[in-house]
């Protein structure tokens, strides 16, 4: 459950166009204007459960608070949608450091990750901010990020989608095509770019943790005798604090006091944020996904001093739960083991009387997860450096948003 950053201005534009302009002037590609459009464009048609990240609610979440201009491409075949493709425009301007293809590699390089000096030296020129501005693809959520398709859809259809995204980014004067997260599971995807150019370094390990029907009782019967004890030990600590933990639906009320809690687990690991962008963005949150968004919030004598939301998806008879963000008052809660019990153990339990089947747990802290009995998957970022034209147009018709937290 790690957090993806965007504050910042919104990048210089030109007043012509709206955003999805020519697509690359494919044939058979046509932008959506905006998140707004997607469900009459047929985009539900190409989801799938592992792909709440990509939904049109979601989405008109992340246009509002991206800080850039998103585009939406739809692949159309015999007069039906059959792929899609999301992007966002990455310049110096947005903080989504996580995402962004410059600061992906910097950290890449100085954690001598294998390919990450060479891709430097080769696509970066020895400077990753070489690579900006960028068209991010795929989304810019943490782990995952890909083309949708239905299973109709062929290569020849995937060709076409990466052509309009290409052509897109090469119309706006970008320095490269991204995609951030893609997982090794997600086969025919690699295949693709392989075969196209782009050049991947490992970005990270994306997690998710198989749900028992029996809920958290029937994950710690599982475990080790030793793992066993200490969890018993750790919910023993909260109850001798007076910490409760409970899985609830996300109100406006709660907003303020975990934009708060929410703004210090930001700015503990150096991203910029503040409690007020922080509690706008779960409010709003909290008025587009209703019933689909909880929280897990952790009380002691009446006070919040913890708080992890999950996201629900639901999609071909499937139901899987996503971890998105997470906030602490890190003076209340001391040594108190916390993380665990509001971030997996209270959230499992709710997910199993749901009837949910996976716990997405997202990038980030990969050994702590694997410990609690997730598996993974390898994360690649992809990257296709583009020939450079002069100085860059931008996203032309970017629209007036708020300063977003992430």
């Amino acid at each position: 459950m790690s957090p993806d950053t965007a504050p910042g201005p919104l990048p210089d534009a030109e007043p012509a166009a709206t955003s999805g302009t020519a697509a690359g002037a494919t044939p058979g590609v046509r932008p959506v204007a905006d998140a707004a459009g997607l469900e009459a464009a047929g985009w539900n048609g190409l989801l799938g459960v592992e792909d709440f990240f990509q939904t049109p609610r979601w989405l008109t979440v992340q246009e509002r608070n991206s800080g850039t201009t998103m585009d939406f491409l739809v692949r159309d075949r015999g007069g039906a949608p059959v792929a899609g493709l999301v992007t966002a425009w990455a310049d110096t301007s947005v903080a989504w450091l996580l995402a962004r293809p410059d600061a992906m590699l910097k950290r890449a390089v100085e954690q001598e990750v294998p390919e990450a000096r060479e891709l430097l030296h080769d696509l970066a020129d020895g400077d990753p901010a070489t690579l900006l501005p960028s068209l991010v693809c795929g989304g810019r959520h943490l782990g995952r990020t890909r083309t949708l398709a239905t299973p109709d859809a062929t290569e020849a259809d995937m060709e076409a989608l990466l052509e309009g995204a290409e052509g897109l980014a090469a119309e706006r004067g970008a320095a490269s095509v991204c995609f951030p997260h893609v997982d090794l599971r997600d086969t025919g995807l690699v295949a693709l770019l392989e075969s196209r150019g782009y050049r991947h370094h490992t970005s990270d390990h994306y997690a998710w943790l198989d749900i028992p029907p029996g809920g958290y009782d029937e994950f710690v019967e599982e475990m080790s005798a030793h793992r066993r004890r200490r969890v018993r030990l750790e919910r023993r600590a909260l109850d001798e604090a007076g910490v409760e933990v409970h899985v609830e639906p996300l109100t406006r009320a709660l907003a303020p006091r975990l934009g708060e809690l929410d703004a210090n687990l930001l700015l503990k690991y150096g991203n910029p944020a503040s409690a007020e962008g922080s509690a706008g963005m779960i409010g709003r949150i909290a008025d587009v996904m209703g019933d689909d968004v909880l929280v897990s919030v952790a009380r002691q004598h009446g006070s919040i001093i913890g708080f992890g939301m999950v996201l629900r998806s639901k999609a071909r008879g499937d139901e899987q739960w996503f971890g998105h963000r997470a906030g602490f008052d890190y003076e209340a809660q001391g040594k108190l083991p916390l993380y665990y019990d509001v971030l997996y153990y209270r959230v499992l339990d709710a997910a199993a009387k749901e009837g949910a089947t996976v716990l997405h747990a997202g990038i980030g802290s990969i050994k702590a997860k694997l410990a609690r009995g997730c598996r993974s998957s390898e994360q690649r970022s992809y990257l296709l450096r583009l020939p450079r034209t002069g100085a860059p147009a931008g996203p032309r018709g970017a629209r007036e948003r708020e300063t977003p937290t992430r």
